[in-house]
């Protein structure tokens, strides 16, 4: 009992946390969410390609867990198949050039990126050297950290290299 309250606290807190940095990135401007309509048609298109590989996703863990038995809790199938989803909608976003609007400060957001992928990376590390990210041989909710973790890394690596490619290619012209 007292291990799902901690849970159930925990995942509260980041998620409060997580409402709180979106409502003052808002207030100061950082976030404007106005894009155009090019943009706005990518998005969609993300969005879709985002949506399918969260079903493909959970139909694979669904089929794993039928085939090789419980590997993993329920919450951390969930926010595995969900880091896939965002994952494959943030590249498509980044890849056509409708991640960030153009009123975005990009460098701000990145920053943002880079602080939440340490403080999940460390977090994750900790789990793995304390041993309890997998109890009696299954993957426990402590993982989502390290998931959440390499996501946003490979989120962030992609908006470098696509600005890196841009620039460059604006340089060749």
């Amino acid at each position: 009992m007292e291990y799902q309250l901690g849970v159930a606290l925990g995942l509260a807190a980041g998620i409060g946390a997580g409402v709180l940095v979106v409502v003052l990135l808002f207030k100061k401007r950082i976030l404007s969410c106005t894009f155009d309509e090019r943009q706005e048609r990518a998005r969609g298109v993300a969005f879709k390609y985002g949506f399918f590989s969260l079903m493909f996703a959970l139909f694979l863990y669904g089929m794993l867990d039928m085939v090789l038995g419980p590997w993993c809790d329920a919450m951390t199938g969930a926010v595995l198949c969900l880091c896939a989803g965002v994952t494959v909608f943030a590249v498509t976003c980044i890849v056509k050039d409708a991640y960030l609007s153009l009123k975005e400060n990009p460098r701000t957001i990145m920053t943002l990126f880079v602080v939440i992928s340490v403080v999940n990376i460390s977090l994750g590390v900790v789990h793995i050297l304390d041993g309890d990210m997998v109890e009696n041989g299954i993957l426990t909710f402590r993982c989502t950290n390290l998931a959440v973790g390499i996501m946003i890394t490979v989120v962030l690596a992609v908006y470098i290299v696509n600005h890196l490619l841009r620039d460059r290619g604006e340089e060749a012209e």
